[in-house]
């Protein structure tokens, strides 16, 4: 993962026109949000950006639309933010972190 970068320069960062997943700060220090692309990963950072509700970003690419949510999961998991509502969807997988109760009702259907 890198990061964490200032919103304002994700062109200088965000080089890569490939899938990958996001995490936006307010104060660079904790992940308020996580997010993903499943296409332009500059473009979801852009829309993040323009609502003017986070100052700082770290991201990672990754090879598809797949590994983007695998990764927008783990970091849900991981760091918790305050600004997800809800589990990631989205994707016709389950989520891949032991014990998630998504993947549980995705199993049961």
């Amino acid at each position: 993962m890198s990061g964490p970068y200032n919103l304002k320069y994700i062109h200088l960062f965000v080089t890569e026109n490939s899938p990958g997943a996001y995490i936006v700060s307010r104060n660079g220090r904790m992940a308020d949000r996580v997010g993903r692309a499943d296409g332009a990963l500059a473009d979801e950072l852009n829309r993040e950006a323009a609502e003017g509700k986070y100052r700082y970003f770290w991201f990672e690419y990754t090879p598809n639309a797949a590994g983007a949510y695998s990764l927008e999961c783990a970091w849900y998991h991981r760091y918790h933010p305050t600004d997800n509502p809800e589990h990631p969807n989205g994707v016709d997988a389950a989520c891949q972190v032991k014990g998630c109760q998504a993947t549980l009702a995705h199993a049961r259907g």
